[in-house]
């Protein structure tokens, strides 16, 4: 009788320490599956599609304006924009320099190619960087606009503004507002 408990007893623990190194084994592939797979957005109520790693050149009178990538974009079935995430934009300037645009978020309205973007807005065009949490671009006037403060910092200054309009055509900035700065050595503007 001593024997076949403690035959129970071995038989029970055994199954109870291969069921636990089972759900061990189960649950450490279905972790490294989740981590595997590459997430794809939930499309938005009214989007017509949603497309992963978007790719877009806009044009003007034959010349390239600029390039927009984007890790996800969703197309609206009505109004015309493109809702995207992680937006990066190349414009090109008449002299042939680039400026770089990322921000978190961005609208593109397909029917104009206007844009708006959010969140941790950056512009930099090689010799300055400019950030502001918000940004418009007006394609027909290839000209850029925030009503938000803006920083804009270099190895020669630091310079603070309520406002900006930015023409790429002539690339000339225009500050609004309180402007204020100081210059590498720390005098003030």
């Amino acid at each position: 009788m001593a024997n076949r408990k403690r035959y129970i007893k071995i038989v029970l623990t055994s199954t109870i320490v291969m069921g636990l190194g089972i759900l061990a084994v189960v649950f450490l592939q279905l972790r490294s599956d989740q981590e595997a797979s590459i997430p794809i957005p939930m499309p938005a109520v009214n989007a017509l599609m949603t497309l992963a790693k978007v790719h877009q050149t806009a044009t003007k009178d034959g010349k390239v304006q600029w390039e927009l990538d984007a890790d996800t974009a969703q197309l609206e079935a009505k109004g015309g924009r493109m809702i995207l995430t992680a937006p990066v934009v190349e414009f090109y300037l008449q002299d042939g320099t680039k400026v770089n645009l990322t921000a978190e978020k961005g609208i593109l309205h397909t029917d104009s190619n206007n844009m708006e973007v959010t969140g941790n807005v950056r512009l930099h065009n090689g010799r300055y960087t400019l950030l502001t949490e918000t940004l418009s671009y007006q394609h027909e006037q290839h000209q850029l606009k925030t009503d938000a403060p803006v920083q804009i910092q270099s190895s020669a200054m630091a310079l603070r503004a309520d406002r900006m309009t930015y023409n790429l055509d002539e690339n000339l900035a225009k500050f609004i507002g309180k402007v204020e700065g100081n210059l590498n050595d720390g005098l003030p503007i």
